[in-house]
Parts: C-alpha cells; structure tokens; sequence
C-alpha cells in the first residue's frame, strides 16, 4: 500500500505533495484517472536526487531517489488548505479517498493533473486511454461523486 497526498489551494505555488507521509519535491507532472468502470492511472514524473527524471506508476512502482523535504506549510497554513489523499495497492478495489481526512463516499472518477514545468517528455505515453488528457492543463484537480437518484456531479477539489 501506498499514500499519495496533496495539499494546497488550487495555485501550483501553493501546493504541496506528499507520499507515505513525506513532502516530496522535484515533481514535474502527477497525473491520476481513476473511474468506476476501473480505470487506474497514477504517474508520476519527477527529477531525483541524482538529477535523473524518473516517470513511475505511483502505487506500483518504487520511487526510487526522491527527494524528501521540510513541510511547506506551517499548521495554520495547513488549516487554509484542502488535503486530498490516495490510499492504494494499486487497484480500484484497493483504494479508498479522502479529503481533509475524512474518507469520501459515492466518487465515480478522480481526475488530477498537474503539471509543474513545461516538459517535452513522453510521459503520457504510459496512459491507456490518451483522449481524456488536455496536454494544456496545468492544474485540475476533480472528483465526480453520484449522489441519489443517479445524479451525477463534479467538484473541483481545490476551490
């Protein structure tokens, strides 16, 4: 299992990312797609310690060389923030969400992608399903909930 976190307020300066409990830096693009029908994308793209770029299945693979960093933000910053947390062993079945640590009922699709610098790398190449992505997106972060009734509805999750 694995936890991947996300904490800010919808600006990329502002923002702040976590796995296994660790602020993490030298990120260059996240990107998760998880549906209902059992859909599972979770890249991640980032420089490591040793300069290299590394792109890896964030709840599959090890992320080796990270670069591991001082908390961002103080707690009252923190209080000003939404936390949105993955916790997974890969799987749709395996995965349960939260935001602000309480855990999330009824979501059909989280979309995330965040792009923190222009890369010309092929890092969407990994994706089945290559239509749903918007290779101008900087910062979109979404969960479609389905509510009674079938009613569907989607949320920014940092706004």
């Amino acid at each position: 299992m694995a936890v991947l976190s996300i904490e800010g307020n919808g600006l990329l300066e502002k923002t702040a990312v976590y796995y296994n409990g660790s602020q993490i830096s030298g990120i260059k693009e996240i990107f998760v797609n998880l549906d209902e029908d059992g859909t599972f994308d979770a890249l991640i793209q980032y420089e490591g310690t040793d300069k290299e770029l590394y792109t890896k299945q964030v709840f599959e693979d090890y992320l080796n060389n990270i670069k591991i960093v001082s908390p961002s933000f103080t707690e009252e910053e923190s209080k000003m923030m939404q936390l949105f947390t993955i916790d997974s062993d890969g799987s749709i079945s395996g995965t349960t969400l939260f935001l602000n640590e309480e855990q999330l009922e009824g979501v059909v699709r989280a979309l995330i992608h965040i792009k923190a610098t222009k890369n010309e790398s092929n890092f969407l190449s990994f994706l089945k399903k290559k239509d749903i992505v918007d290779s101008e997106t900087i910062f979109k972060a979404s969960l479609t909930f389905r509510y009674s009734e079938d009613v569907v509805e989607t949320e920014d999750i940092f706004l």
